[in-house]
């Protein structure tokens, strides 16, 4: 609605013979600030048998005294116009992984109004639907928390602890964050949309919503009107925008596979060996990400089994135990019984006999096929 819009505004505008305007305060993105005083008064000049008359200043009650200073301004006050957006910040999906927690979404909250205003914001979950092209198949854990950011370094900090907006100045933005913890059930691949509301309050007030002035218009009294469209679930002209974000859910897809071959026994050898007691048999382990990050910090224990016995030096010329294939290139390093790493190399039996496999040895699986880990020790049959 434009703030000239009353017949009594547009008729102040459209006089012809007019002096003493007012200055006019600074424009704000939709127009004069609320509260300015718009004032004016006319002045009429005449003649009386071809002499001169004093002229006559207008005044909203009539004037009749002429002369300068004798008449009144017209004037009303510039009404409320309640405009707002909110829009998403980074332009697409946030990525995070299961089991994140403190997974930030960000918003930034616009006043196009042209007055200040306060507003509450409310965040809350999507259930099915698109944002960003992607479908919505997951939820991440209630109730989202909402953070306004207080340095306007628009990073979530320890600072940003307000849960509401109590001035926002006409023309100005605030980011907003919200938080959320991702559970650690979900899957590589799933979406988790989330959706920002800011309704206008009472400006300090953000617990009292705003409501639009209803009834003729008051030239003394700041009315207040809803001008804003329509967002992510709220309509037009309700003082409210919604914004939609997205979690997408990027991890790790470990595939663990395990195969033993017999190497050799005492009577064949390595030619078609059996598996008797005294042959070697090879175990190996080859990990297979099919997600789309890497995985950290990977750690393989493995017992060795019943009626075996863990067989040492059976790699690198004897100098290894434990051989590790990444994409045909070959690691080794040596498992000390007992439990104590005193080479530092990751590889280790513990006190109860499983063969443990660690950082640095094997520090990570990368996704795609072609950076599969295999893990290749021996045992001998007892």
């Amino acid at each position: 609605m434009n703030i000239f819009s009353t017949p009594m505004k547009r008729a102040s505008m459209a006089l012809l013979a007019v002096s003493g305007f007012a200055a006019l305060p600074q424009a704000w993105a939709v127009g004069t600030i609320a509260s300015t005083s718009i004032d004016n008064r006319a002045t009429v000049s005449y003649s009386v048998g071809a002499v001169p008359q004093t002229p006559i200043e207008s005044s909203p009650a009539g004037n009749a005294t002429p002369g300068t200073g004798n008449g009144l301004n017209t004037s009303f006050v510039v009404d409320n116009r309640i405009d707002l957006t909110v829009t998403e910040l980074s332009g697409g999906v946030t990525i995070t992984s299961p089991g994140a927690v403190g997974a930030v979404t960000a918003f930034r909250v616009t006043n196009t109004g042209n007055a200040a205003q306060a507003y509450q914001l409310t965040a809350a979950q999507l259930v099915g639907g698109a944002v960003f092209g992607n479908t919505d198949n997951t939820q991440v854990t209630d109730p989202l928390a909402v953070f306004v950011d207080a340095n306007d370094n628009e990073v979530y900090d320890p600072a940003d602890t307000a849960t509401s907006i109590s001035t926002l100045a006409a023309d100005a933005d605030v980011v907003v964050f919200v938080v959320a913890n991702v559970p650690l059930t979900v899957t590589n691949g799933q979406f988790a949309s989330v959706r920002l509301t800011a309704a206008t309050a009472v400006n300090n007030t953000p617990g009292t919503l705003a409501t639009e002035t209803t009834g003729a218009e008051s030239p003394t009294v700041v009315d207040t009107v809803f001008g804003d469209g329509a967002g992510a679930g709220d309509a037009a002209r309700d003082a409210a925008f919604g914004a939609d974000d997205q979690y997408a859910v990027q991890s790790a897809a470990l595939s663990i596979a395990k195969a033993s071959t017999v190497i050799s026994d005492p009577f064949n050898g390595t030619t078609n060996p059996k598996a008797i007691p005294g042959a070697i048999v090879e175990y190996s382990i080859t990990m297979t990400n099919t997600g789309t990050v890497g995985a950290s910090g990977v750690t393989i224990l493995d017992p060795i089994p019943t009626n075996t016995v863990f067989a040492v030096g059976q790699y690198n010329t004897g100098a290894s135990d434990v051989r590790i294939t990444v994409n045909a290139t070959d690691t080794f390093c040596v498992a000390e019984a007992g439990g104590t790493d005193t080479n530092s190399d990751g590889c280790v039996r513990t006190g109860g006999g499983a063969l443990q496999i660690s950082t640095p040895a094997s520090a990570a699986v990368a996704a795609g096929a072609a950076n599969a880990v295999t893990v290749r020790f021996r045992v001998t049959i007892s």
